[in-house]
């Protein structure tokens, strides 16, 4: 599951670079993921990665929100209780929040968010 949900993630960002190279330093991933040794890992946690932290955030503001994070998942993945968690803290604060499982919602929600003001 983990390997179409990347793949679907680097065609967003790929797409989004082309489309919008005026906001392409916005949209950020964070190498949040992946297997690490306890001393990295502990080191990445002083440095402040948190769990269930969004696949992408674009530090845009549109419509009343501040910035938007994205979450990719395949098509019957589910949240980790840390990502809702994230979400929460998220929507706590006006940052919109969205789930994405493919291309054609990323599209969506990408161009629907930049058109807002």
């Amino acid at each position: 599951m983990r390997h179409i949900e990347e793949t679907t993630q680097e065609h967003c960002v790929r797409w989004f670079s082309l489309q919008y190279p005026e906001y392409a330093m916005l949209l950020h991933h964070s190498p949040n993921g992946g297997a690490r040794n306890p001393r990295e890992g502990a080191r990445f946690k002083r440095m402040g990665t948190r769990a269930g932290f969004p696949d992408l955030v674009f530090l845009l503001p549109r419509g009343g929100h501040p910035y938007l994070c994205i979450e990719f998942k395949a098509d019957k993945g589910r949240q980790s209780d840390a990502q809702r968690d994230y979400q929460r803290a998220v929507e706590s604060v006006g940052g919109l929040y969205a789930l994405v499982r493919s291309f054609d919602e990323f599209y969506t929600l990408i161009n629907e968010y930049i058109e807002e003001r």
